[in-house]
């Protein structure tokens, strides 16, 4: 499967440690649990991004973004790790995402787990977990390329 990831130029060299996300959280891993977020376009990488931040930071940023293939037989759904058909009542809910999250890292039950997009209903964002003992055998990351978000997609 190939996914994508999209960073600050300025972390581009640690994108695949899972380090931000231990660092700070995130919908589906608490701080202290380390996670890297991808997602199944450039365009959600983007989108997932920009709500976050400002105008006027995502303009005057530098961005990196990687292509990243993952061997489909380390892919595992969130419904099918949790047990349940239909999500819609938990995956907003962040207590029970990040709870999720947490315990699907420290099982170490895959390498890559999708989940549903918040920003954008209908696609999905592909977790990976780096303390999976297949991780970096699993995972092929490109070379980092250059990525300036169009004017257009904000208003400042």
């Amino acid at each position: 499967m190939r996914v994508f990831r999209l960073v600050d130029e300025a972390y581009a060299d640690t994108a695949f440690t899972g380090e931000g996300a231990r660092l700070f959280g995130g919908r589906w891993n608490s701080p202290g649990t380390p996670m890297i977020y991808t997602a199944e376009s450039l365009s959600l990488a983007q989108l997932e991004l920009l709500v976050h931040l400002e105008a006027e930071e995502a303009l005057s940023r530098y961005w990196r973004y990687f292509v990243v293939e993952i061997a489909p037989s380390h892919l595992l759904a969130v419904e099918d790790f949790a047990g349940i058909a239909d999500l819609l009542d938990l995956w907003t809910a962040l207590d029970s995402t990040r709870s999720m999250g947490d315990r699907w890292v420290a099982e170490r039950t895959s390498v890559a787990l999708t989940v549903p997009s918040v920003v954008t209903p209908g696609e999905r964002n592909v977790l990976l977990n780096p303390l999976h003992p297949d991780y970096a055998s699993s995972v092929t990351v490109g070379p980092p390329q250059r990525l300036a978000f169009d004017g257009r997609l904000i208003k400042i």
